[in-house]
């Protein structure tokens, strides 16, 4: 109030109305103000600090320094800080703090009354929030009013009269609150000092705690809830007896079998030509399970295992071993957990590709060793993609023992398996044209076309192997013919001139089956009697009938 009521009489009329007009008519914008209220200050014996003219006589520096001077700006500052000392006074931040305070009260009450006649006093504290936001709400429009004429006073209306008696209204009913709770705080005081001298509260509570358990103990659900944990109390304890013995004989095993499964194991290894060995072979229980671990020697240099915690940079098993020497240790692994079984002689034992082409390092001693254990073992079945690693060791183990199968494609959800001739499964290009050939000689059975087409290829075979060195990959049967005809008698090649005009001949004849040579060669009459004729001719250059 006394804010909104204060005036200045010294100043100009209309100074604030007519700075601002300037203000406006320069663009000077928010800055305009505080630039003239310093351009003022460089105003010595009435003269412009700019032009250097007389401004005694003029109204606008007058008003200019009215509405600078030190009291005007002192009120302006009063005024610009009024709507701040309303918030701080009757703002949502003490309304808050009031509203904490009430809101803990009821609790505290809800506490005690049930130690005590306590009840809550009534306070309309809604009813109390919404009048003082009313007054703050016209205090604040009043201050708004003051900020744009601080040299005038304002004067509050009727409802700021009302909104103030409706707070003194109030007055009563608060000061009843404030009496009530400072009765209950000294009952709340009185029953805490009886507690004292009765007993600590606390261990009341947990005396009646105690009883209650005791109580609850010989309910008939407890009674058989206590038998069964403690039966499964007892078992826990026999089991973990047990398996602190089972660790003992564990243990015991370990020392006594890790060292020579270890000595296997490089046995194996040192077989394959491997170029490392395992070494400090021993049982942990990392993670509780039991677990071997063991090292990599390389070059009298030892390599931990490692896993995905492995610091990059640090060599470990991935690092350190190729492929193939991954693959020869999880064999030798396997055969020397094969050659400590005592039940060898009733095991079947099962391969599963043992040997790739990472592995061509102990391709035979790796036949050689499953030789071995097929003679002690009940049987011994090798799976592999590679026909030739099969046939050596078809090669090696007797035939009357010794069955090769294959799996046969039936439909996209059906295989079956059957019977494989793992000879001819093995057979060199120059064989299998020569068993076709030999075949369509002897049984007169075959395709007539695929066997004439495969005089061209074996009569090239021949040469290459009983030539070797005279022809390149790029060159073919009629490049051969011009060889020999054109080789001198010093030449290896003249130990074939003998042969040529048969092989011309033959070339000849089955020339016009292939399309390099003949564009017609599909429409091209073919006679299975004469073809008969020219494979007899083939096969007599290789003593073949």
């Amino acid at each position: 109030m006394k804010i909104l009521s204060k005036q200045l009489n010294d100043v100009i009329d209309d100074a604030e109305a007519r700075i601002n007009r300037q203000i406006s008519a320069h663009c000077m914008g928010e800055k305009g103000e505080k630039w003239l209220s310093q351009g003022v200050d460089y105003i010595y014996d009435d003269e412009c600090p700019f032009c250097g003219q007389r401004v005694d006589a003029n109204e606008l520096i007058a008003a200019y320094r009215s509405h600078f001077n030190d009291a005007y700006q002192e009120l302006k500052k009063e005024v610009a800080e009024l709507p701040q000392q309303i918030l701080d006074s009757i703002g949502e931040t003490p309304l808050n703090k009031l509203q904490h305070i009430h809101s803990n009260n009821l609790i505290l009450f809800e506490f005690w009354k049930q130690f005590d006649q306590i009840s809550a006093p009534d306070l309309d504290f809604e009813d109390l929030v919404t009048k003082y936001q009313n007054l703050r709400k016209i205090a604040l429009d009043l201050a708004q009013k003051k900020s744009l004429s601080p040299s005038e006073p304002i004067l509050p209306g009727d409802d700021f009269e009302l909104s103030l008696q409706a707070l003194d209204s109030l007055q009563t009913f608060v000061e009843a609150y404030n009496n009530s709770v400072d009765d209950t705080n000294t009952t709340i005081t009185r029953i805490k000092d009886d507690t004292q001298q009765v007993s600590d509260i606390y261990v009341l509570k947990s005396e009646l705690a105690e009883l209650e358990a005791n109580k609850k103990r010989f309910d008939h659900e407890v009674i058989q809830a206590v038998k069964e944990y403690q039966e499964a109390l007892n078992a826990k304890i026999s089991l973990e007896q047990k398996k602190e013995t089972f660790k003992e004989e564990l243990d015991e095993h370990c020392q006594n079998t890790l060292p020579s499964c270890e000595s296997s194991i490089n046995k194996y290894l040192d077989q394959f030509n491997a170029g490392f060995r395992i070494t400090n072979s021993r049982h942990m229980y990392t993670g509780g399970s039991p677990s071997s671990h063991y090292q990599i020697e390389i070059n009298s240099n030892t390599v931990d295992l490692g896993d995905s915690r492995k610091q990059l940079g640090i060599p470990h098993f991935k690092t350190a071993l190729s492929s193939g020497d991954r693959s020869a240790l999880a064999l030798a692994f396997f055969l020397a957990t094969l050659e400590h079984d005592p039940d060898i002689n009733k095991t079947i034992i099962i391969l599963d590709d043992p040997f790739t082409s990472q592995d061509r390092f102990r391709r035979t001693c790796t036949q050689q060793l499953i030789c071995q254990f097929a003679n002690s073992a009940h049987q011994v079945i090798v799976l592999s993609h590679d026909p030739h690693f099969l046939k050596l060791i078809w090669d090696e183990y007797p035939r009357i023992s010794t069955k090769t199968l294959q799996l046969l494609y039936q439909s996209t959800e059906n295989t079956t398996i059957g019977n494989c001739d793992i000879e001819a499964e093995t057979q060199s290009t120059y064989q299998k044209n020569h068993s076709i050939l030999l075949y369509y000689y002897r049984e007169r059975k075959g395709d007539p076309l695929n066997v004439a087409l495969k005089i061209r290829p074996f009569l090239e075979g021949m040469l290459r192997s009983r030539f070797p060195g005279h022809f390149i990959p790029n060159e073919w049967l009629g490049d051969y013919i011009k060889k020999i005809r054109e080789a001198q008698s010093t030449d290896g090649l003249s130990q074939a001139h003998n042969i040529l005009s048969e092989i011309e001949a033959i070339n000849g004849y089955s020339k016009k089956y292939h399309h390099d040579q003949n564009p017609n060669a599909d429409s091209e009459v073919l006679s299975e009697d004469e073809l008969h004729g020219f494979v007899k001719r083939t096969l007599r250059l290789v003593g073949g009938c």
